[in-house]
């Protein structure tokens, strides 16, 4: 069941007209019950718990209901909690030669601070890693770059750490720059960090691979793993660099939309 607001869909037209049209995808979560979550883009999401198990939004993922009628899920480890999507061209950006520039953003409201992805293409277990979007283990916000073909990558974190309990607009880009990749980390619309990546091995590029994208934790429905823990609202994929304009933008229009 979708509970749906005029105006909600009026900042849903800002929001993608922020974005563009290359390889974008938006999950407003509008829904409030049922076993699925709308895409704008190539997919939805299925809600999904321990082993792949489908689960109903109004059983375990507690929706909040915000002012615009947009709702929050709240994400449990204990549970296996996390959203599964598909595996899908749009969802990657990389050829195993060359990366392409994307971007991600969520508001989110973290439990805990310590390894908790938010959003990913990253199957490990399988060799299947693309990218991971998470809190790392010093509670900073991380992008981590990876080339499934030589177990080499690259990762860029923000500089400052992220505290329990704090609702935050977060939004990571990569410039597609392989040979120098630059990534940008901002926190309610102001830029955290100079774009400096570290690298572990010889990065080369991100592979085209068949791992699912996941909101809510790596690896795949199955056995997912490093699982967020706290709420997600609004999350978005773009294949573009967001300026640091374009992401004030956005700020603006979530802190409307969330209260923050």
């Amino acid at each position: 069941m979708s509970d749906l607001f005029p105006a909600s869909l009026s900042d849903l037209r800002s929001i993608l007209g922020i974005l563009g049209t290359t390889k974008t995808s938006v999950w407003p979560f509008h829904e409030r019950t049922g076993l699925l979550v709308a895409g704008i883009g190539v997919g939805d999401l299925l809600p999904s718990e321990t082993a792949g198990a489908a689960e109903a939004l109004e059983d375990d993922f507690s929706p909040m209901l915000h002012k615009n009628g947009l709702y929050t899920y709240h994400f449990h480890p204990t549970g296996d909690h996390h959203f599964a999507g598909i595996d899908h061209n749009n969802y990657s950006f990389g050829t195993g030669l060359v990366d392409a520039p994307f971007s991600l953003g969520a508001l989110i409201l973290p439990n805990v601070v310590n390894d908790n992805t938010i959003m990913g293409k990253y199957d490990s277990a399988g060799s299947l890693e693309e990218y991971r979007w998470s809190i790392d283990a010093n509670a900073k916000l991380s992008l981590e770059l990876h080339d499934a073909d030589a177990s080499t990558k690259e990762i860029g974190a923000s500089d400052t750490a992220l505290a329990v309990g704090i609702p935050h607009f977060v939004v990571s880009t990569y410039d597609g720059g392989e040979t120098d990749p630059v990534v940008l980390h901002y926190v309610d619309g102001a830029v955290d960090g100079a774009g400096a990546t570290t690298e572990t091995g010889a990065y080369v590029a991100m592979e085209n691979l068949a791992a699912p994208l996941l909101v809510g934790a790596a690896g795949v429905t199955a056995t997912p793993t490093t699982e967020f823990h706290g709420r997600i609202g609004l999350p978005f994929l773009t294949g573009k660099v967001l300026s640091a304009a374009d992401v004030t933008a956005l700020w603006n229009i979530y802190r409307h939309i969330f209260g923050l």
